[in-house]
């Protein structure tokens, strides 16, 4: 999965992080508004066959927050460690021996850099205005 780095949000960020249990929330509030972003362009991008069924296209999730070496995140769309039924989306995401990788995934992520930052910059802002 693609990942992207906020340009310009490390006071921001870190004003957010003093408010303690507060900030927890500010911050799951951005990243859950940029997740649904994210969500909705996958969607769009996603493969889908030709059969009237359920899609994986469907079927996108995007994760609780999670953190790792101190930034807080969430994964949106597949994930190499999927057994859910709509595991095959990795496939097609990353690619197999025998199958080309199609990228939808990242590619969404890569397209709406600019819209990711600037929601999670608007949520941030508005926590710390107390909206």
């Amino acid at each position: 999965m693609a990942k992207i780095e906020l340009e310009g949000m490390q006071e921001l960020i870190a004003k957010v992080n003093k408010l303690g249990a507060k900030g927890v929330a500010i911050k799951q509030k951005a990243l859950d508004r940029a997740g649904k972003l994210v969500k909705s362009s996958i969607e769009s991008k996603a493969p889908r066959s030709d059969q009237s069924k359920t899609h994986m296209a469907d079927n996108i999730a995007v994760s609780d927050v999670k953190q790792e070496n101190g930034v807080d995140f969430v994964q949106v769309g597949p994930t190499k460690g999927d057994n859910s039924p709509f595991f095959y989306s990795k496939f097609t995401e990353w690619g197999t021996s025998k199958i080309p990788a199609q990228h939808w995934a990242e590619k969404s992520v890569r397209e709406n850099k600019g819209k990711i930052n600037a929601v999670i910059r608007e949520e941030l802002e508005r926590g710390l205005n107390g909206d």
